[in-house]
């Protein structure tokens, strides 16, 4: 076998080990977040939802902002890994996390227009990495309040 044949064979072996790798990581760690709307939520209006990969200290600062979130100088500091989607009744929108290197907790965040004052949890959902990272997640969105669960 020619010098050449043998560093191609090589190359190609290496090439394949490499995408296997690649593939299972990436597949194995990215999340799906698969938002499905209530024929009618936010009081028919467009509803803004945040998913933002955030650590310990972040997700308390998001907490203690509540419901300010939305007009919050922390949203804006936490813009680069902020999602936003604007979403109306009856959807049904798909994303796709990958995992960001630091950032433990997954925090959904919406914004109704009209929000009960005694359920601030389905306003604001977090999951730790654990509960997140490789899985298949449904976030049920209903006509004031959001749910998280895993798709099955």
């Amino acid at each position: 076998m020619t010098q050449r044949a043998q560093f191609m064979r090589r190359a190609g072996a290496f090439f394949a080990v490499a995408a296997l790798a690649a593939l299972a990581g990436g597949c194995s760690s990215q999340t799906t977040l698969a938002f499905r709307c209530d024929h009618v939520i936010n009081e028919g209006l467009l509803l803004t939802i945040d998913v933002i990969q955030v650590n310990d200290g972040e997700a308390a600062l998001i907490r203690q902002e509540g419901a300010r979130w939305f007009y919050s100088p922390v949203r804006q500091q936490l813009a680069l890994r902020t999602r936003t989607l604007a979403v109306k009744g009856g959807c049904a929108e798909r994303i796709i996390l990958k995992p960001l290197k630091g950032y433990d907790i997954l925090a959904i965040v919406a914004d109704y227009r009209t929000a009960p004052t005694d359920r601030v949890e389905g306003l604001m959902q977090f999951r730790t990495r654990k509960e997140w990272q490789g899985r298949n997640l449904e976030v049920a969105v209903r006509g004031a309040y959001l749910t998280v669960q895993e798709a099955r």
